[in-house]
């Protein structure tokens, strides 16, 4: 149990929302997990964030302010350096256009937050991440 808790340790979880309370919910459960947790409140700033930090994996939402998920997407897919990097949708928006657009930048998945307990999502980023490695 250790070692897979070292494991965890070094991994880096990025996540882009605007929801104060979505943040820090996250923030407390994966850093509890052993993740060191990066943060930004709208895209353009969690680009730098993701610049900066090369996390192993991104949360993002999808509404937001100065610049959507969507065009997160797109400016990541479209940088060498960071388009390896899994993203999990992390959102509110329950709409087939939404999944549909999404689904062509390579998300890993797209969770309904209301639909997932904070446990479940962490459970998929390990899952995502052991699956990358």
């Amino acid at each position: 149990m250790a070692e897979e808790q070292d494991i965890w340790e070094r991994k880096k979880v990025c996540i882009i929302d605007d929801n104060e309370d979505i943040r820090s919910i996250y923030q407390t459960k994966f850093s509890a997990e052993g993740f060191e947790v990066f943060m930004a409140v709208n895209g353009e700033e969690g680009l730098k964030v993701i610049n900066q930090a090369k996390p192993d994996i991104i949360l993002l939402d999808i509404e937001m302010p100065i610049m959507n998920g969507i065009e997160v997407l797109k400016k990541l897919r479209e940088d060498t350096a960071l388009s390896r990097i899994p993203v999990i949708m992390l959102t509110n928006q329950d709409s087939e256009d939404s999944f549909r657009t999404v689904g062509k930048f390579d998300t890993q998945f797209y969770i309904i937050k209301s639909l997932a307990t904070p446990q479940k999502v962490v459970n998929i980023v390990r899952e995502v991440l052991r699956a990358r490695r």
